[in-house]
């Protein structure tokens, strides 16, 4: 009698248990499934294009964070970007150069002005307007950072068309760091490169809003280190000229490249003007 009295009370006290534990797992949850980012389209307008293999054209940018849901603070996220780089020869017109697109499943969370964010970051650079001997660069990396909100797309539309920010000159900044996986078996984590590690910030200056008007510029800092030690960087500043719509930010901006030895992308030198839209 007195062990069925014990199982019972035991199986009353996990039940108990089970339930507080449940309910402590659903609390907080909640389903986002929203959207934010950004994408432009810009044609270069200054810099030495002979210096370069092709003759630079155009850039199309695209990427946005998919929020699925919110958990503890913890917000799940998707990021979908993608880059298509466009030749501009004066003999055969307009050509696909080369295309670059990333999928990578991430995480943030969100504080009252700064958050940290962590990905796990795929991305892929396929030469079009020439065949790729050896197949595209690509590789897999883990990275986290952490910032000021007003240095993120989602928090910059609170900025300049819900106008949280309360005076003008102001700064937002982002600093990230991530490290490329490598090892034995490369062809599944990385292919036709020899990148370790990888820094870049972001600094943010808010020059300010005249009614439906808003103006800022970023400094952004890129730098890669490869498997023996050698840096590659890249330096750009751009300024932007925004202007607020129903639901999203419009942009005119004009960005500079003026130091750049990336391998696989270099801008050095080049000034582009384009329109871009901040969702």
């Amino acid at each position: 009698m007195q062990i069925k009295i014990y199982a019972f009370c035991a199986i009353f006290c996990l039940s108990g248990y089970s339930q507080t534990l449940w309910s402590w797992v659903v609390k907080d949850f909640q389903v986002l499934m929203r959207t934010h980012g950004e994408v432009s389209f810009a044609p270069y307008v200054q810099g030495e294009f002979e210096k370069f293999e092709v003759n630079p054209g155009y850039r199309s940018n695209f990427h946005a964070y998919v929020d699925f849901f919110e958990w503890k603070g913890f917000i799940s996220n998707w990021l979908i970007a993608n880059t298509t780089i466009i030749e501009n020869n004066p003999e055969t017109g307009l050509t696909l150069d080369k295309i670059k697109y990333t999928l990578t499943p991430g995480y943030r969370i969100e504080f009252k002005e700064h958050l940290i964010s962590g990905l796990l970051l795929h991305e892929c650079i396929h030469t079009i307007s020439k065949p790729e001997k050896e197949g595209a660069v690509w590789w897999n990396s883990f990275q986290i950072g952490f910032g000021s909100n007003g240095a993120y797309p989602r928090f910059l539309l609170d900025t300049y068309r819900r106008g949280s920010k309360q005076r003008f000159p102001d700064f937002d900044y982002s600093f990230n760091v991530g490290a490329f996986l490598y090892g034995d078996q490369s062809k599944w984590i990385q292919q036709n490169h020899d990148y370790r590690y990888e820094y870049f910030h972001k600094m943010r200056l808010h020059l300010g809003k005249i009614k439906s008007w808003g103006f800022y510029s970023d400094y952004d800092h890129h730098t890669w280190r490869n498997s023996r030690e050698q840096f590659q960087n890249k330096m750009s500043i751009d300024f932007n000229i925004l202007l607020n719509g129903i639901e999203n930010l419009a942009s005119v901006f004009y960005k500079y490249t003026f130091y750049d030895t990336f391998s696989k992308d270099n801008q050095d030198g080049l000034g582009a003007m384009g329109f871009k839209i901040v969702f």
